[in-house]
């Protein structure tokens, strides 16, 4: 199973108090990264999004669908 999780809802913000950047998920309200690279708690979310995802597919359990389906030049010209 090919697991693209670039469709969820990521929010990051920086926290001024020690300069580092908290990632948050809204499909997923538990799990968060924290990093002093904006990209690196981006990515290591991303991470523990699709290890969640794949967990809860082996498990037959559910999970929510991503609700934005990644844009792609094929799809923005209608070519997809």
């Amino acid at each position: 199973m090919a697991t693209d999780v670039s469709g969820y809802s990521y929010f990051l913000e920086r926290r001024e108090s020690d300069k580092v950047w908290i990632a948050t998920v809204a499909e997923f309200p538990g799990l968060t990264s924290e990093s002093r690279g904006r990209m690196r708690a981006l990515n290591q979310l991303q991470d523990a999004v699709r290890e969640t995802v794949l967990r809860r597919f082996h498990a037959g359990e559910p999970f929510p669908a991503p609700p934005n389906k990644p844009q792609t030049l094929l799809r923005a010209f209608g070519l997809e």
